[in-house]
């Protein structure tokens, strides 16, 4: 059984048709109150009435049902088909109080079932109306008020209904479902990187935002701050093409390294950013090692080769930990290029150090 929503905004759906069905639940007793009122010599006022203000009264109750909870919950749309139920239930011992088939309380059979459509999956909806048409039909052969030709109009015109309501029901959630996922790949194309599937600038820093807050001594967070040697050069003398090669490299070797939890993005440019949850300095330098290495391997042709920086942060301070490996990248630039330097380095152009050291809180 799949949850009614799995998604924000069909929570919200559910929840505005909960207020519609608690409407619902006051307005048709309204309905019932007023009629029995103008209406002389209505059969069986005396039990129609605490009926429809049993309905009526406590109606508004329902607004404080945990709708998301529900929703979202494999079994939660049994409250939604028990209240449908219910409801029918209701409507069918109203109309037997008035008259069976011929009371105009047979009318609102019709308003549940349109209210089901709105709302409840194909299954649903049929469910509902084979209940309406059941319930119907047994009026119809309790009472006798009906020629069978009538009650046989009754009955298709309901099964009718049914079928039209349970087919738009299905177009409903056809089109939902396939809006649905292309919002969701719209949302995923809008955090990745289109030419190397890397996360973009944005939707990085809000990953380094959120493990940066979570860190601690005892649950460091290393950052490997990646920048192309002169990659203007490959530009400039192989043409963008091979430029872009060089990135989408670059990306598909940081994709290959990143273990669960690590986070892999493109800050702009040539310049590209991973972040290594859980790890110490060492451990993060000899990945940025293994980096280096296999790019530099990869792509001899062209010369392309990467200095990283790399920084640890045990206190939640993004920014001074970005501003840490930038500046090791920088080192590492100014250095020689073509190697990876921590912010625990204190020499300018040195290979990558075992020591752990992590970034101060300012």
């Amino acid at each position: 059984m799949r949850p009614l929503a799995q998604d924000e905004e069909r929570v919200d759906f559910w929840r505005r048709h909960t207020i519609g069905g608690v409407v619902l639940c006051v307005v048709l007793p309204v309905i019932v109150l007023v009629r029995t009122w103008i209406t002389a010599g209505v059969p069986n006022a005396a039990v129609i009435v605490p009926i429809a203000l049993a309905v009526a009264v406590p109606a508004p109750l329902l607004l404080l049902v945990p709708v998301e909870r529900l929703v979202r919950h494999p079994r939660g749309r049994l409250f939604y088909d028990a209240w449908e139920a219910a409801g029918i239930a209701l409507v069918i011992v109203l109309c037997l109080l008035d008259g069976g088939t011929t009371s105009p309380y047979v009318l609102f059979l019709f308003v549940l079932l349109a209210h089901a459509a709105l709302a409840y999956p194909p299954i649903g909806v049929a469910l509902a109306g084979t209940t309406i048409v059941a319930g119907y039909l047994t009026m119809g052969l309790v009472d006798g008020s009906l020629r069978p030709s009538d009650l046989l109009v009754g009955v298709l015109a309901l099964a009718v209904a049914t079928g039209t309501c349970a087919f738009a029901s299905a177009n409903h959630v056809r089109a939902y479902e396939r809006t649905a996922a292309y919002a969701q790949e719209i949302a995923a194309l809008a955090r990745r990187d289109g030419l190397t599937g890397t996360l973009n600038h944005r939707a990085f820093h809000e990953r380094l935002d959120a493990h940066v807050r979570r860190s601690a001594a005892d649950h460091p967070v290393s950052l490997l701050i990646v920048d192309v040697d002169s990659f203007k050069t490959v530009n400039d003398t192989f043409g963008h093409p091979a430029g872009d090669g060089v990135l989408q490299l670059v990306g598909a070797t940081l994709t290959e390294l990143t273990r669960p939890g690590d986070v892999a993005g493109r800050l702009g440019g040539d310049e590209f950013a991973l972040l290594l949850p859980g790890t110490a300095t060492p451990e993060a330098a000899a990945i940025a090692e293994r980096l280096r290495a296999r790019v530099g391997s990869a792509d001899a042709a062209l010369g392309a080769t990467l200095s990283v920086g790399v920084a640890t942060a045990t206190a939640p301070d993004a920014t001074a930990l970005h501003a840490a490996a930038d500046a090791a990248a920088y080192r590492a630039k100014r250095g020689g290029r073509d190697r990876v330097v921590t912010a625990a380095d204190g020499t300018e152009g040195t290979a990558h150090s075992t020591e752990d050291t992590a970034v101060p809180v300012p």
